[in-house]
């Protein structure tokens, strides 16, 4: 300020969008400032000039920019989309310097070159011109927009145009049509096929759900939504019956559904058929005529006749007879199910068959049936009659005739007896035939029951001859009659009717130089007749083969004991009182001899002594044999017999 003249001046340059006003107060004083003082307020306003363009503020950024609007898709023409305020600092009430005017400087044009938006120039709203926004196509503009003041200066601002999800748009099936094929035996809840969909919207707008709507009427089928993946899973829920004809295809019309819209596909399914059927006979069980024992390799038995409900490889079966229902293998079944005769057939063995009839298919694993062939075998005469059990009688020697033979140790009677049916057997005629001189000391007396009676002539010595065969025709009741003839050999029961009589057996024994020298001659013989020299008595076997044990038994005699035959008790012993004078282990040289014999081949060892008995002819001594040979070196060794004793046959029973 000026003191003189109170001019007021600016020292520095004004902004009134900083300052608009000043106010300050102005101080007179008079007598050069010691005099009175007057003072006055001075209100100062800043007048403004257009030196601020427009600017368009952001009030809040984030990622999409910092002018955003929303606008649904397909929304009409002049849709309000957002605002566009810009500031200008410039007093608006100044003129025109605040006076602002909005246009679009970059706009966005559709596929004819037609712009989508417009503003309005005063108050900056952006509006859609055209109802062509879709958001599937483009969900995000970016539209510039200039903002000028009355003085000329302007400033711009971008606005980010959000284009919203409108459900416009149905799902869409990836396939028209889909395929699936499944067993029969496919087990619930199992995975039949999986359908997809696609959703050109967002959001809760392409939430889809999947439903069966057709071709279920049997509710087999069920569907879970996996929303996240827009899928379905065809399910299935109940069992499917390949047999049944309706069951073998399933064509289901699927819907996708979201919202507002649904679409549709169809699902095919085939059903494959599995071996859940095992082959059924019709009927089960069969009895078949009754038929003679003697008919015909190839005569029918019956046919049988089997089904099975399931297809292809798993519905052909084949026929067979079980083994254990026909273990002799009389019968077989050809592929046409005739059940014939394959073997002649014995009612004896079997009189009635349960024949096991098996129809097995060929599926994996093949399942089988079965029926049941009763097959009833009558009877023909083609068995003689027989002796009802083994019989052995003995007839004891010396005793005076007549005498009745006992039979067995509980019957007098002989009995006959026949393995066919009764019509075919008895009564019997049983008799004596007279063919051999044995017949003629027997009388035989048929009771006409099945029985007869064995009666002696005459009295019979054990030592002329031990047994007597007599051959027994036996005629059976059949037409035509059957018979058999059986020989009944009677035993000649021993009694100790005769003393001991000598008898006596030569060996010759032969040595190798260097063997036994220091050994008396007793020892070198009484050696060679207990171990070596049985090894050579083969062909005395036969004593042995054709008698029995009793008759051996009976005879054996010990030359120990006193008085035992003609022989003297000094000759039976000589064996044992010369043991003493070989200086070498007897007991371990006779082991050595038996190890050697045990163990040699088919040919004698070359340091053995060799020692063959030669059988006096006549002597009522017998032979020398072995009680304990062995059966099988019998058959391939010349020599079999290792070790054993001498035995003197007897006539007595001492």
């Amino acid at each position: 300020i000026d003191e003189r003249t109170g001019r007021i001046y600016a020292q520095r340059r004004l902004d009134r969008e900083e300052r608009p006003a000043w106010r300050f107060l102005v101080l007179a004083t008079d007598e050069g400032g010691a005099g009175l003082t007057g003072f006055a307020d001075v209100l100062l306003e800043v007048h403004d000039i257009n030196d601020n363009a427009p600017v368009f503020p952001c009030p809040a950024p984030d990622a999409s920019g910092c002018f955003v609007g929303h606008v649904p898709e397909n929304s009409p023409a002049d849709t309000s989309v957002m605002e566009m305020r810009a500031t200008d600092l410039d007093d608006p009430k100044a003129g025109k310097n605040a006076i602002l005017t909005y246009r679009i400087v970059q706009n966005v044009r559709n596929e004819i070159n037609l712009n989508l938006f417009s503003i309005n120039p005063s108050t900056g709203t952006i509006s859609t011109v055209l109802r062509s926004l879709d958001r599937e196509v483009e969900d995000r503009y970016l539209v510039v927009v200039e903002a000028r003041d009355g003085g000329g200066l302007s400033g711009t601002g971008t606005a980010t145009i959000m284009v919203s999800d409108v459900n416009d748009h149905p799902p869409v099936f990836t396939q028209r049509v889909y395929n699936a094929q499944v067993a029969e035996d496919l087990e619930v809840n199992s995975e039949v096929l999986a359908v997809s969909a696609s959703d050109g919207d967002q959001g809760e707008n392409a939430v889809v759900t999947f439903s069966i709507v057709g071709g279920d009427e049997d509710r087999k089928f069920f569907v879970e939504t996996d929303k996240a993946n827009r899928r379905g899973v065809v399910r299935l829920k109940k069992k499917m019956d390949f047999e049944k004809p309706h069951e073998r295809t399933f064509n289901l019309t699927v819907k996708a559904e979201d919202a507002d819209f649904f679409s549709l596909a169809y699902c095919l399914v085939q059903v494959e058929d599995s071996n859940d059927h095992a082959p059924v006979f019709f009927p089960q069980f069969y009895e078949a005529p009754a038929m003679s024992e003697d008919v015909s390799v190839g005569t029918i038995v019956a046919q049988v006749t089997a089904a099975d409900l399931d297809s292809g490889l798993n519905g052909r079966f084949s026929y067979s007879i079980a083994k254990e229902s026909d273990p002799y293998g009389q019968f077989l079944v050809d592929q046409s199910g005739w059940v014939v005769v394959d073997d002649s057939l014995d009612r004896e063995m079997v009189s009635q068959h349960r024949l096991m009839v098996l129809a097995t298919d060929t599926g994996s694993p093949p399942l089988t049936g079965t029926a049941i062939v009763m097959v009833t075998i009558l009877d023909i005469n083609d068995n003689g009659p027989e002796f009802e059990v083994p019989y052995k009688p003995i007839v004891w020697e010396n005793m005076a005739a007549p005498q009745a033979v006992r039979i067995n140790d509980t019957s007098l009677l002989l009995h006959a007896a026949d393995r066919d049916s009764s019509p075919n057997g008895g009564p019997f005629s049983i008799r004596l035939l007279m063919l051999t001189s044995d017949a003629t000391n027997f009388n035989l007396t048929d009771l006409r029951n099945g029985s007869a009676a064995l009666t002696t002539l005459r009295t019979f010595d054990r030592e002329r001859q031990k047994e007597y065969r007599l051959p027994i025709l036996m005629i059976d009741s059949g037409s035509p009659p059957m018979s058999s003839t059986s020989t009944l050999t009677v035993v000649i029961g021993d009694r100790n009717d005769h003393p001991h009589s000598p008898g006596h057996t030569d060996f010759f024994v032969y040595s190798y130089q260097g063997m036994f020298l220091q050994c008396s001659d007793d020892v070198v013989t009484t050696l060679l007749v207990t171990v070596e020299c049985l090894r050579t008595l083969e062909a005395q076997h036969h004593l042995f083969k054709h008698q029995s044990w009793e008759d051996i038994r009976e005879n054996i005699l010990n030359y120990n004991e006193e008085g035992g035959g003609d022989y003297t008790n000094d000759s039976n012993d000589a064996h044992a009182s010369s043991v003493g004078h070989c200086p070498m282990d007897f007991k371990s040289y006779v082991a050595r001899i038996i190890w050697e014999a045990d163990n040699d081949s088919l040919e004698f060892p070359p340091d053995s002594y060799h020692v063959w008995s030669i059988e006096g002819a006549g002597s009522p001594v017998g032979s020398l044999s072995s009680l304990d040979s062995r059966a099988s070196r019998l058959l391939s060794n010349p020599f079999p017999f290792n070790h054993g004793l001498i035995a003197l046959v007897d006539d007595s029973q001492s």
